[in-house]
């Protein structure tokens, strides 16, 4: 289940490059052939690195589609995603990307929107934040009192749905206020998981 969101990220990103810097028409053809020459270079990826992250790929489906667009011969996916255009990528120096980075951005497209292409969104980037425990120290701290309040504000990410504190707190509703000024989209991702529970 994961090699197959891998191999299809894959073919994402590749693909994007390949439109974006001027053939609209390509398109790897989901085959037997195609898909295990895929999911060899993902082994070899694994290998190497210990795990298959999305950035890492992307960095490869970058340096390939570069390699590639600026060679005067033909290729093909096997060639694209073999072992000898991996041996070139592992071998790389750093400073390459700054030409890859030049050579996207001439295109329109940048290293970290392809990055965002295969981005995991089934959490949101802010929700380990729903809950902080170790707020709930500060929090506690002159408790309903202005200046507990005061302290509460200047030192934690105030209100929170599963805050035993909030929970017993006078100021509650204030700080709901406060929270959503200051911090909208948490907020609006407590309140959401708030309404879950």
């Amino acid at each position: 289940m994961i090699e197959e969101k891998l191999i299809k990220n894959t073919i994402t990103v590749f693909t994007t490059i390949i439109h974006a810097t001027g053939d609209k028409t390509f398109k790897i053809v989901p085959s037997g052939k195609n898909l295990k020459t895929i999911s060899n270079l993902l082994e070899m990826i694994k290998n190497e690195y210990g795990n298959v992250s999305t950035m890492r790929l992307t960095d490869f489906c970058i340096y390939s589609a570069y390699y590639f667009f600026n060679s005067n011969y033909k290729w093909n996916i096997q060639q694209a995603f073999g072992k000898t255009i991996f041996s070139r990528f592992k071998d790389s120096k750093y400073g390459k990307k700054h030409y890859e980075d030049k050579w996207l951005v001439k295109h329109s497209i940048t290293r970290n929107e392809l990055y965002k292409l295969t981005a995991d969104k089934s959490e949101h980037p802010q929700a380990k934040y729903i809950y902080v425990p170790s707020e709930e120290f500060t929090k506690r701290r002159l408790l309903n009192s202005e200046t507990g309040y005061n302290i509460c504000q200047i030192s934690t990410l105030g209100w929170s749905p599963l805050s035993e504190t909030c929970g017993q707190c006078d100021y509650v509703e204030k700080c709901k206020i406060a929270t959503e000024v200051k911090y909208p989209e948490l907020y609006r991702i407590r309140i959401e998981h708030g309404s879950k529970n």
